[in-house]
């Protein structure tokens, strides 16, 4: 009667962290001993599952059955973040979880925030890398309950989508598939708005086709990866220049080949100069305003400012 009031029952978790990889990281193949959950927060890794290699994304979770073998190794150049729980479990239902790989939906999404938002609270990474945590002394009242508890619900939550037999229709698929590589394009770009990126260098990094990036950009913002590329580097441009640095100072951090064009480019984006821009968020007044000296007579007729360089 007890296992049909609770099918699945997690008895214990034995580790549990959230962690922070380097692009080339990897850790070596270990056994694990009981169930083990693997969430990739962002970025990309492949895993290793006995004899065979997963790709997982931004979004993407997978099991590990016990006494299997497992690894990582992280892929692309836009550092991962993973969870990773160790866990000990009752029912039948986790037998549908072996060999399935997911991505989280938004009702599984706040269970799965929240355990990689506390699984650094409740252990400590171990001293070698890819080794198993360890559990923190004089947790707060609670705290390991509370931690299965989200782990239960998320395990239940996600059960219940396994016994679904209709698969999502290839659109939403593709949909999902557009979404991560967006995200993970845009994470990529964050990182490099100091210099100027080639569509091959962003594919090489993300793992694509220039196809398929060209075509999750249309579909999701309308526009080209590198206009969105662009409009970024102008965003962070704009904020430089809002701190007071120069023109100049900019399209030299910004790594643009010449002021000129740094100026030519912020303008078309902008509507502004990077002087006036700057200007403008600063509260200063206009260029070369003239101003009435003491005891000299306004001047009538204006005098047509010299265009100055960016």
């Amino acid at each position: 009667m007890l296992n049909d009031v609770f099918p699945l029952r997690v008895e214990a978790v034995p580790a549990a962290h959230t962690s922070e990889w380097r692009a080339d990281d990897s850790f070596p193949p270990r056994q694990t001993q009981a169930w083990q959950l693997i969430y990739v927060c962002s970025g990309t890794i492949e895993e290793r599952c006995d004899d065979r290699r997963v790709l997982l994304r931004a979004g993407g979770l997978l099991f590990h059955q016990p006494g299997e073998v497992f690894a990582m190794t992280t892929v692309g150049e836009v550092p991962p973040e993973t969870l990773r729980i160790d866990f000990y479990c009752t029912g039948a239902a986790m037998d549908r979880f072996r060999g399935t790989i997911l991505h989280a939906e938004p009702t599984e999404q706040h269970d799965l925030d929240w355990l990689a938002n506390t699984a650094n609270t409740i252990f400590d990474a171990a001293t070698v890398r890819g080794e198993p945590p360890i559990v923190k002394e004089d947790l707060p009242f609670g705290a390991m309950q509370q931690f299965i508890i989200h782990l239960e619900n998320l395990l239940i939550l996600l059960a219940r989508r396994c016994r679904r037999t209709k698969r999502p229709v290839a659109r939403v698929r593709r949909e999902r598939r557009q979404y991560v590589l967006v995200e993970d394009a845009r994470a990529y770009f964050a990182a490099n708005l100091t210099r100027e990126l080639k569509v091959d260098e962003v594919c090489a990094a993300l793992g694509c086709t220039r196809t398929q990036l060209q075509q999750a950009f249309r579909a999701r913002l309308r526009r080209t990866a590198m206009e969105e590329f662009s409009a970024m580097r102008i965003e962070y441009a704009a904020q430089l220049l809002a701190r007071g640095a120069s023109p100049g100072e900019v399209a030299a951090q910004m790594g643009y080949c010449s002021g000129a064009y740094f100026s030519q480019r912020f303008r078309a984006a902008t509507g502004h100069t990077p002087s006036a821009y700057r200007r403008i968020q600063q509260g200063l007044p206009a260029r070369r305003q003239n101003r009435q000296q003491k005891g000299k007579p306004e001047s009538k007729t204006p005098i047509a400012e010299s265009p100055q360089k960016e």
